[in-house]
């Protein structure tokens, strides 16, 4: 199944995409949360023949949600009615940061990682969410 993967915030949102056989999870690219951008999203999704949306949600340490989750649910929500996709949600925890540290491993500087990190982000979620789909660990590489 070839899933899009989300990292949704209030003013970037991370993007990636993995084959059909769900082996590789990889950086699309990061799109600013402006007005459109779920209807641009959804022919995304088109274009790129997607077949399962993941929605980065926002979570504590503890589990619980964080004040933004109800924004994520509601995006990824909306998102699954224009592409008529299914919707799953992964907790987005510490993504940002395992992302930045594969950034910095893949020799991307410091200063040219801001521009790659939502989409690095997004591709951490989607590689999480393929390694519970197939009961492994995190061994696979995501770029």
């Amino acid at each position: 199944m070839r899933w899009m993967a989300l990292d949704h915030g209030t003013k970037k949102i991370g993007i990636a995409f993995c084959d059909e056989m769900e082996i590789i999870a990889t950086p699309f690219g990061v799109w600013p949360m402006e007005s459109g951008v779920l209807e641009k999203l959804a022919g995304l999704a088109r274009s790129e023949n997607a077949q399962a949306l993941l929605i980065g949600l926002p979570l504590h340490k503890d589990g619980a949600e964080s004040a933004t989750a109800s924004s994520a649910r509601e995006f990824g929500q909306t998102l699954a009615e224009k592409t008529n996709l299914p919707l799953a949600f992964i907790n987005e925890h510490l993504t940002t940061s395992e992302a930045r540290k594969l950034l910095t491993q893949s020799g991307v500087k410091s200063k040219d990682q801001s521009a790659k990190l939502d989409a690095a982000a997004a591709a951490v979620l989607l590689r999480e969410h393929l390694e519970n789909r197939r009961g492994q660990s995190k061994e696979i590489n995501c770029f």
